[in-house]
């Protein structure tokens, strides 16, 4: 039945939009931000798949809401691979035409751009949001359909039922939450922080899926955290200084943050203005852009992240997309997502069975690491991670550590 309604929504739309004679008006498509050098759109007939010699993939990125800034940044990465794929013949002599819907953050759009996708658009697999809370709107819709979602959620829900079994369809490219809350949390204790405050934000995925782990860890090197330093709030909750007072005035020697961008900003703030004067321990949101968003001196931040920025390559890489991209790790991420899709097209073709084969048991050397699948869970095992902090608003990498 949810199929089956799923297909009359799909066909409606489609109707719709012939009587207005705009074929692409089903989904927001974002621009390239190099239109120049950008693929063609999708054929106007909506076939798709391999017909023209073209092979059609989605790009379901929240591009123009409250984590914009993250989905741009994945989306400009993955059409980067684009391009670069077609400037080198494609794949077998194909050409990849990749088109955006933007979830605009909210999970109803999202799964209605889900089904345009693969409904009526047809498209051969969808690079998926950085977003635990869109990937946990679409995976049991993902159910219905032959289409590989290849996504960065770290959140284990996205990907995996109550049950331990992998949602069918539903892929991570990069580390799990289990994986870089017990990486951060190796961190902070390597480096003598005994006591800790937590503030995180309890109505999203993202956050609740990071905090479990760092206090797992903890708890293996024979550290507690209070309960009453434990703080959770919720989208209503501005009030960041009450918040964090009990935690302040406690002493602690690192907050635990594990929280989107805009929300790191205010609470570092608040914290700042309350007098705080010891670590912040963020996760990937903590990583540039923070910094410029802040605008002040960040150096008692720390954050885990996907990418050396070290290396000669990865550093020139990023000196190339400063004025595109404000989260280079996004960008790097989107690129290995359609670099690793295009390796396993390359070997298996678009047929669903072969392809998602493939994708089970993909081995591929990115830039952000070798992402090695492991087909019971459909994330990455073993892969690395690094620690950076600030030296006021320039970051620099501290250590790498294993998954």
């Amino acid at each position: 039945m949810k199929k089956f309604l799923a297909l009359a929504l799909a066909l409606a739309m489609a109707l719709s939009l012939f009587a207005c004679g705009d074929s692409n008006a089903n989904a927001s498509t974002a621009p390239s931000s190099n239109p120049e050098n950008s693929t063609p759109a999708a054929t106007p007939d909506g076939s798709g798949g391999e017909e023209g010699g073209e092979i059609l993939i989605g790009c379901l990125q929240d591009v123009t809401g409250p984590t914009s800034a993250l989905g741009i940044s994945v989306q400009t990465g993955a059409q980067a691979a684009v391009d670069e794929i077609n400037a080198n013949g494609g794949i077998n002599g194909k050409t990849i035409v990749m088109k955006t819907y933007d979830t605009k953050g909210d999970v109803t759009e999202a799964v209605n751009a889900f089904i345009t996708a693969v409904t009526v658009d047809k498209v051969s697999l969808l690079v998926g949001p950085p977003v635990a809370n869109i990937a946990n709107a679409i995976k049991e819709t993902s159910e219905d359909y032959d289409v590989p979602v290849l996504g960065l959620a770290m959140d284990p829900a996205c990907q995996t039922r109550d049950d331990g079994t992998p949602y069918t369809n539903m892929f991570a490219l990069q580390p799990n939450a289990t994986s870089q809350g017990a990486i951060m949390a190796a961190f902070a204790v390597k480096n003598g922080y005994k006591t800790y405050g937590i503030l995180y934000n309890q109505e999203n995925s993202y956050s609740v899926s990071l905090l479990a782990p760092f206090k797992d860890e903890l708890g293996k090197n024979g550290i507690t955290v209070d309960d009453s330093l434990t703080v959770a709030y919720g989208s209503a909750d501005k009030d960041y200084k009450t918040l964090l007072q009990p935690i302040v005035s406690a002493g602690v020697d690192a907050i635990y943050c594990p929280n989107y961008t805009q929300d790191l900003v205010a609470i570092y703030t608040a914290a700042v203005e309350l007098g705080y004067g010891g670590k912040i321990i963020a996760g990937l949101d903590a990583a540039p852009a923070f910094n410029t968003t802040y605008g002040g001196d960040c150096s008692n931040v720390y954050y885990i992240n996907n990418i050396n920025t070290e290396d000669p390559g990865i550093a020139a890489e990023i000196a190339k997309i400063a004025d595109k991209v404000s989260a280079p790790n996004k960008y790097f991420l989107g690129y290995d997502i359609v670099m690793a899709a295009a390796d396993c097209m390359e070997k298996a073709g678009t047929d669903y069975t072969a392809l998602h084969s493939a994708l089970e048991n993909l081995v591929y050397d990115g830039l952000t690491g070798t992402i090695t699948i492991d087909p019971a869970t459909h994330m990455p095992t073993g892969m690395s991670m690094y620690m950076y902090t600030y030296d006021n608003q320039d970051s620099v990498m501290l250590e790498q550590f294993g998954g």
